[in-house]
């Protein structure tokens, strides 16, 4: 099961372990997860963060321009 990582920090004590795991801040978090003022993940904290949360956020979906979403006949 996939999620965004807006919807992941909403639970207070994964966004804590998260934020402990990355070394950053809730407010960073905030940012790349709602793009405030463009605000996007480098390439290596989207992979981070897919990491930190086991796959559940995906760096597909923090840099689709990077790492576009497999198509549904891929995903097949």
């Amino acid at each position: 099961m996939h999620t965004t990582l807006l919807d992941y920090i909403r639970d207070r004590e994964r966004r804590n372990q998260l934020i402990e795991a990355l070394g950053t801040s809730y407010d960073y978090l905030w940012q790349i997860a709602t793009g405030w003022r463009g605000r996007r993940a480098s390439p290596d904290m989207a992979i981070r963060i897919n990491r930190h949360t086991g796959g559940i956020v995906t760096k597909e979906s923090l840099r689709p321009d990077i790492w576009p979403p497999a198509s549904a006949s891929e995903a097949a």
